[in-house]
């Protein structure tokens, strides 16, 4: 019996391509630039499944030109670049990879929070610059104390209750804001639920860990803005586009907050002449919450798996929309 085929839309970590590379016939893009749209068209136009990475669109277009395609496997825990409904619809399963990263991710939202109070970058540059001198007094170069500090999470799921754990170990006071409440993260780390407009205007650094939907386009916008204190820090480390970055730069211009730590932006990748980066308060990294070997290594096998089961006619460790299982395009898989 033939193996199927499927198509990795970019070079990931070995752990992933050896799983495939047994169970399948396997194609890997391996250039450095991403797949042009018409290429994908025509190099998936045939596969059995994918495993995508984020840059690209898996919408009706593709599963129009892309008929064969039963499986979708994403390799990050977001899936705003899958269109679930149109998958849904045509009975093609999508994985996602929550977990592996949860930990690794709230890591470096944690190092944005400690990086932006203390002013890492900027007091880098001044090292690198010669501007590090004996007579620079000592009321210059302060930031801000991170211990006792109250920080507010946008998000209290997987991600922002581990930054809430990294948080209890400084001795902060936690408020967050969720759809609904949860009772472990109350009880373990004295995190309390309250509305947007109290987490807002109370919250010393606001944390962002929401998935992006047409809900949260914008959820941080100059009205949400003119809300915070200034003295406030935000940090976002969920998806560019959830902040208003046109917004979020008057805020910072006009000394409405205090600074901002990205590790996304809107676009991605943002350009070196982005007017955000010419602003000392604000640190932006190149969208690397999940970047450490262990755990690209990780949601590589995770993603791989999933790919295999589903293609194999087994449940996928993780499916995002798993009332498509055996409709449709799968329903041959799942007999």
């Amino acid at each position: 019996m033939p193996k199927p085929k499927v198509y990795v839309s970019r070079e990931i970590a070995e752990e992933g391509l050896s799983l495939l590379r047994e169970a399948t016939e396997m194609n890997v893009w391996r250039e450095k630039e991403l797949m042009p749209r018409k290429t994908q068209f025509q190099l998936f136009a045939d596969c059995d499944g994918l495993l995508t990475t984020t840059d690209i669109a898996v919408n009706a277009e593709l599963l129009e030109a892309c008929p064969t395609v039963k499986v979708i496997s994403n390799q990050a825990v977001g899936f705003d670049n899958v269109d679930i409904g149109a998958c849904t619809a045509a009975g093609v399963p999508v994985g996602n990879t929550p977990d592996v990263l949860t930990e690794t991710t709230a890591d470096l939202a944690f190092a944005l929070i400690l990086a932006s109070a203390r002013r890492l970058a900027e007091m880098i540059e001044w090292v690198k610059q010669d501007r590090w001198t004996p007579e620079r007094g000592m009321l210059e170069n302060l930031g801000t104390d991170v211990h006792h500090a109250t920080l507010g999470i946008v998000g209290m799921g997987r991600i922002g209750r581990e930054v809430a754990r990294r948080a209890s170990g400084f001795n902060m006071t936690v408020l967050y804001h969720d759809l609904k409440r949860d009772p472990q993260a109350e009880q373990e780390f004295g995190a309390r639920h309250v509305d947007k407009k109290a987490l807002l205007q109370q919250s010393d650094f606001v944390s962002l860990h929401l998935p992006l939907s047409a809900g949260t386009h914008h959820y941080i916008g100059d009205a949400e803005l003119k809300l915070m204190k200034p003295s406030a820090i935000l940090i976002n480390s969920a998806r560019g586009q959830i902040v208003d970055q046109t917004a979020l730069l008057d805020a910072l211009k006009n000394e409405q907050i205090s600074g901002a730590g990205l590790d996304v932006t809107d676009p991605e990748p943002i350009r070196s002449n982005h007017p955000l980066l010419a602003l000392p308060q604000v640190t932006v990294l190149p969208h690397i919450g999940s970047a450490t070997l262990k755990t690209r290594a990780k949601m590589a096998e995770r993603a791989a798996l999933n790919l295999i089961h589903a293609l194999t006619g087994r449940p996928m460790i993780s499916c995002v929309n798993p009332e498509s299982v055996g409709q449709g395009r799968s329903a041959s898989l799942f007999k």
